[in-house]
């Protein structure tokens, strides 16, 4: 007859058949406490943010803050986001800032329009149907800053040439220090919008038709917005000795496409000034706006590759890129090669 099993080791199978359990609960309890301190850690990091932001003229105002997420993400909410430093006030919608507990300086925000920027004298209203960033850090500080948007609007008034509005299908931007110019506080930035509607540029340039735009440039001397008026801001940079290097710019309009390539400042009399490569195609009726009509704008036109014949008698080709003499801007006139451009004048930004 078989014998009882000994009650001793009856109970340490029990014991080993709940350990995992117990071990999960614990597990679950300790990460609960850890995502508190890390919640708790987080709002005392922004209120000291906000704080040494203030001491610095910097004043953001986040709305019914709250910081949800739990278990595995960091979600600050602002069900609206302002701010102000001197003259300029910005606005925000809803903006939800999310991190991974896990990966703390990759942070992706979703921001709600409108936009409202404004100095006292120009002001910058945008909407969109979904805006999206985000900022990459590490140790050293700052790797990367991206934004989507889908849909955008924007309308800036109160400029010298009056309102200029514009809208596109998607906008993209990528902002990032240039670690070889470190000297020069440079800053990358590659930004594109496709099916731009621009009216200024379609009453420049001719077509009702969407532009794609695309921007490869470097900013020098981009080391910090200092809460001036847009003007102010303006000639800081340009007593900084800041320039925009253009790696490359480029605008695609049905037919009519540009390339460009230079260097671009500001002079003392607030003028865009430097020097640029540009090749083109199809701008034949630009050049013509451009010299009022005169013969120039057809010679011009034939070293673009514009010839008429040739055009009619392919009326389908698509016109190939030819490079024009560089283009110089100086003293607020546009000269190509030798020659000034009539009927153009630079006009000072602010």
């Amino acid at each position: 007859m078989d014998q009882a099993a000994p009650t001793g080791n009856v109970r340490r199978s029990r014991f080993w058949l709940y350990t995992p359990f117990v071990l999960l609960l614990l597990l679950a309890i300790a990460w609960s406490v850890a995502w508190f301190v890390i919640r708790n850690r987080t709002a005392e990091a922004l209120d000291g943010w906000l704080a040494a932001e203030a001491r610095a003229g910097r004043e953001w105002t986040c709305a019914d803050r709250s910081i949800v997420g739990y278990p595995f993400r960091i979600e600050v909410i602002c069900n609206a986001l302002d701010f102000k430093r001197g003259a300029v006030t910005a606005s925000f919608g809803r903006t939800e800032a999310v991190a991974q507990v896990y990966q703390p300086r990759r942070i992706i925000t979703e921001v709600a329009g409108p936009l409202k920027v404004t100095d006292g004298t120009v002001t910058v209203q945008g909407s969109w149907d979904l805006l999206q960033a985000s900022v990459n850090a590490s140790q050293t500080g700052l790797q990367r800053v991206s934004i989507a948007a889908n849909a955008p609007k924007v309308t800036v008034t109160g400029l010298p040439a009056g309102e200029v509005t514009g809208s596109g299908k998607r906008l993209e931007l990528h902002v990032r220090p240039n670690p070889s110019r470190a000297a020069e506080q440079a800053r990358d930035v590659a930004a594109s919008v496709t099916e731009a509607r621009i009216p200024l540029l379609d009453a420049f340039i001719g077509g009702a038709e969407p532009t794609n735009l695309n921007a490869d440039v470097t900013v020098t001397q981009a080391d910090g917005f200092k809460g001036g008026t847009i003007a102010d801001e303006m000639e800081l940079w340009r007593k900084a000795g800041g320039k925009l290097d253009i790696l490359m710019l480029s605008a695609t309009k049905g037919t009519r496409q540009i390339e460009t390539k230079g260097e671009l400042r500001l002079d003392e009399q607030h003028r865009p000034a430097g020097q640029i490569n540009v090749a083109a195609a199809g701008l034949d009726g630009l050049l013509g706006n451009l010299t009022g009509g005169r013969l120039g704008g057809n010679l011009l036109g034939m070293l673009l590759g514009q010839n008429p014949r040739a055009n009619a008698a392919q009326p389908n080709a698509k016109p190939q890129l030819a490079s024009l003499p560089p283009l110089r801007l100086e003293n607020g006139f546009l000269a190509m090669g030798p020659f000034v451009i009539p009927n153009v004048r630079l006009l000072p930004l602010y």
